[in-house]
């Protein structure tokens, strides 16, 4: 993610207040995401790659991609597009 922590942290806040989805690309930056930013996005949407990074679990199969995902969705997130 090229923006920094705290101002996705931030906006994501005030659009779910708002009521408007937020959708996060984790593409960019090798870095972790929050649970703090997980828990107010309507979508997180990791590539294969970046889902394992994420979740430090394999993703080869279809069945370790849905763990993976669930896991997430554990952490916060509401749905997960994997891509």
């Amino acid at each position: 993610r090229e923006i920094p922590e705290h101002v996705n942290v931030a906006v994501a806040h005030a659009a779910a207040a708002a009521g408007v989805p937020v959708f996060q690309d984790i593409g960019g930056e090798d870095r972790p995401i929050s649970d703090e930013l997980l828990r107010s996005l309507t979508f997180v949407s990791p590539n294969l790659p970046e889902l394992q990074r994420l979740t430090a679990m394999p993703a080869g199969s279809e069945a370790e991609v849905v763990a993976a995902a669930r896991f997430l969705k554990t952490k916060g997130a509401q749905r997960v597009l994997v891509t």
